[in-house]
């Protein structure tokens, strides 16, 4: 079926990428259903290597987009955590053959958001 399953996004994690600058990004689990929500609603298009065009878009379709409500599920080294963004689309053979050679490994969603300083609770809620 050439089907993948895949975090998204997830909650209430560090972005170790973006935290190097200084600055401690995770969004919070209200945020970032709110977001899915939307994506599924508006958005929907699947580019490969954030670029988007003929030759990098519709290669994926998404059929599943959801919000994971636990338990703690480990996959591979991977700990996916009740509030994270799942996603799951069906390929064409082309985008089949780079998920299969494990050029596509992942998803990473593009978009903005306005960054805000967390409380207090929240930053206790991500340490804990």
């Amino acid at each position: 079926q050439r089907y993948s399953l895949g975090l998204a996004y997830p909650a209430m994690r560090l972005d170790a990428g973006v935290a190097a600058d200084g600055h401690i990004d995770f969004v919070s689990p209200e945020a970032l259903e709110q977001t899915a929500w939307n994506w599924m609603s508006k958005q929907r298009t699947i580019s490969l290597f954030h670029t988007q065009g003929s030759s990098t878009d519709g290669h994926a379709t998404a059929v599943e987009s959801y919000i994971y409500r636990g338990p703690d599920w480990e996959v591979g080294d991977t700990v996916i955590k009740a509030g994270a963004w799942l996603l799951g689309t069906v390929w064409d053979e082309y985008g089949w053959a780079l998920v299969k050679t494990r050029k596509v490994n992942g998803w990473s969603p593009e978009g903005g958001a306005k960054r805000s300083r967390p409380s207090a609770q929240r930053l206790a809620e991500l340490r804990a």
